[in-house]
């Protein structure tokens, strides 16, 4: 019920200021994901790294053994641990800080949430990306959401900058 409630006042036109994203924090997992932007992914033989465009990046370790941090140590993108499933990428992340919002308008995901993405190539430029989502503080079951994500090569990031409550819009071309 508190979670539905957030998400109502949440639709309040004052409060879309409130987004973390409007305040220059990241965007959190699983909605860096699927809000559309430019994504490199590299791989090490020990990491993943996932660096985006909006000014966020995750280093991730892709050990099975590796255990998540404390319970007590909360992050804005979280703690996440990945591990290959034949092609597919598998990341695991908890210890999320609750600040961040879900999606774009506003729907709730509590420090409680677990979320495993899973990354699967489809051909030469598409990979499935879905996410599994289990925070029973805010959803009765664990729901996924699914999106093939166009992978573009030979391209670079944009340099982004990020100007709280968008003042330094005047001065971009």
């Amino acid at each position: 019920p508190w979670a539905a409630a957030e998400k109502i006042d949440r639709n309040k036109p004052e409060r879309g200021y409130d987004d973390p994203t409007a305040h220059c924090f990241v965007a959190g997992v699983p909605r860096a994901m699927y809000v559309p932007a430019p994504l490199h992914i590299l791989q090490t033989p020990t990491h993943v790294v996932l660096l985006h465009e909006r000014m966020q990046w995750r280093i991730i370790p892709i050990d099975p053994q590796r255990k998540h941090l404390p319970d007590d140590m909360r992050l804005w993108m979280g703690d996440s641990i990945g591990h290959w499933e034949g092609d597919t990428l598998v990341l695991e992340t908890t210890n999320m800080n609750g600040k961040t919002w879900l999606n774009e308008v506003g729907d709730v995901i509590s420090h409680a949430a677990t979320v495993v993405e899973r990354f699967t190539p489809v051909n030469a430029d598409t990979i499935t990306y879905r996410a599994t989502v289990t925070d029973l503080n805010v959803y009765t079951k664990p729901w996924t959401v699914k999106v093939n994500q166009h992978i573009v090569l030979n391209t670079e990031l944009i340099d982004k900058f990020c100007m709280e409550n968008g003042k330094a819009s005047v001065h971009m071309p």
